[in-house]
């Protein structure tokens, strides 16, 4: 298996990664059932390579989140959280990893599967790939809903990763078992302001 960095290069020396994950939530142990279903990559634990990716994310979701206390007059205030996690990239070796080295078109069939399906299924341990992400949106929701033609039809991915701009797209690492998860080496939690 290569390991790439975000910026699709490959690893050199260093078998040690550093991962973010973002979140409104504060816990003490990864719980990869608490993910929420029909992501990229499936239910389960997402972190980026990238620190601003995780924290544009917390903040997302803290505005979501004060959006809906709003509607109901809670004037709670979200705190947003950032999670760094260290990971063994040696480790990985034992487990059953999927990597796509870029957006394309079995990319594109991975994510359609898994955010459309009532119960996407697959049996990765760690899914490793570009991040479908919110610049991406409105093309991905083109795309299912079939402005592009079949969504499975190859011109239709075509259009999906050409208006996407693939190359482009942040690293995420999906965690989908607990073995997986419980494999993140803890190094910081902090609020986001």
């Amino acid at each position: 298996m290569t390991i790439r960095r975000g910026d699709g290069t490959a690893l050199n020396n260093t078998n040690i990664i550093t991962l973010y994950h973002g979140s409104i939530y504060d816990f003490n142990k990864i719980d990869v059932a608490r993910g929420k279903p029909n992501k990229d990559f499936g239910h389960g634990f997402y972190t980026s390579r990238t620190e601003q990716q995780a924290v544009n994310l917390a903040k997302r979701n803290r505005q979501i989140e004060q959006n809906r206390l709003a509607l109901i007059s809670d004037k709670t205030q979200v705190p947003a959280w950032l999670y760094v996690y260290e990971f063994d990239l040696l480790k990985a070796d034992a487990l059953n990893v999927k990597e796509f080295k870029q957006a394309d078109f079995d990319w594109v069939d991975f994510i359609v599967e898994n955010r459309t399906s009532p119960n996407p299924q697959n049996d990765y341990d760690i899914v490793i790939g570009p991040t479908a992400n919110d610049d991406t949106l409105i093309t991905i929701s083109a795309l299912l809903n079939r402005t592009y033609g079949d969504p499975e039809s190859i011109r239709a991915k075509e259009l999906f990763l050409e208006f996407i701009s693939a190359d482009s797209l942040p690293y995420q690492t999906f965690f989908g078992t607990a073995k997986a998860a419980s494999l993140l080496a803890f190094k910081d939690r902090r609020i986001i302001p």
